[in-house]
């Protein structure tokens, strides 16, 4: 902590984004700052009814409500648990999280316009973990590839324990870490974006894929697929662990006609501009002007 204090004081901020509750001395930070700053508490925490996040509700009028003035969420999946902390309809901001979403649209917007098709290609971008669902994935794709008589590639992007799930498998490419300035050249790849996760309280991958124009196959389990999935128009919902439902809405997917994919296409492109960073920064300049005026 040392000099950040006194610093944080000469600076004097119209607004403090404390990341969640747990460090003591960022708490005292923002005890200090009440009436001072707006104090937003960024939290993506699902309700899941743990022991820890019972003793969080329990705890909360002392360690939560004493130091922030709002919380901000990403969506749907954060309510509950912003409620019990004490949270209120007036007392939360949504949009927490955007991708880079100029960058991504450029994808979407470069191909629209030299009439371009979606390729023909599945892509995974996330980490080979467990809660990432990648064994999940490499079954539904080997029952897919199964089935199919002219099957897509499987294009798979990042890094983890779970790899050897994938290695050697027909049809799927390893690809490995891909640098952040070079993932939306990499979205374009592919035309379909699949995250099965077991959990997932919001992930930014998928609106990236939305903001490239891909359609969508996410489990139940991923947060953003609430708001960034309409079943039937710009993607499929499929229940975590499911690997023969995966595998069916692969080659559903597949056998969409071009029409179809591009109009999925669209709708997943006009959906992922509800979350961009210009309207990341509105929301916080509103919320700091509505605390600004209430404190006069």
């Amino acid at each position: 902590m040392g000099a950040l204090p006194a610093m944080v004081r000469a600076f004097d901020p119209d607004v403090v984004l404390l990341a969640g509750w747990h460090i003591g001395a960022y708490r005292r930070l923002a005890r200090e700052r009440r009436g001072r700053s707006l104090r937003v508490m960024a939290m993506d925490n699902c309700w899941r009814g743990t022991l820890k996040q019972w003793l969080g509700v329990v705890t909360a009028p002392v360690y939560v409500q004493r130091i922030a003035d709002v919380a901000w969420i990403p969506g749907e999946r954060q309510i509950e648990f912003a409620d019990k902390l004490g949270f209120g309809r007036a007392l939360k901001l949504f949009g927490l999280y955007a991708c880079d979403h100029p960058e991504f649209a450029k994808q979407y917007g470069a191909r629209v316009q030299a009439s371009r098709e979606l390729p023909r290609a599945f892509l995974y971008c996330g980490r080979l973990v467990p809660d990432k669902g990648i064994d999940v994935l490499a079954m539904a794709y080997a029952r897919y590839r199964e089935r199919s008589r002219d099957p897509w590639p499987l294009i798979c992007c990042g890094v983890g324990p779970e790899r050897h799930r994938l290695e050697g498998r027909p049809g799927v490419r390893l690809d490995g870490f891909v640098q952040p300035e070079a993932l939306p050249a990499k979205l374009a790849e592919s035309g379909c974006f699949i995250l099965p996760s077991r959990f997932e309280p919001w992930a930014v991958a998928l609106h990236e894929a939305a903001s490239a124009g891909l359609v969508l196959l996410a489990s139940e389990k991923v947060g953003a697929a609430v708001h960034l999935i309409h079943p039937g128009q710009n993607g499929f919902l499929f229940n975590s662990g499911d690997t023969d439902q995966l595998a069916r809405l692969m080659a559903r997917v597949e056998a969409l006609s071009a029409e179809r994919r591009e109009a999925m296409s669209k709708a997943s492109y006009q959906l992922s501009r509800g979350y961009t960073p210009q309207i990341w920064a509105e929301t916080l300049q509103y919320a700091w002007a509505q605390w600004s005026t209430a404190q006069i």
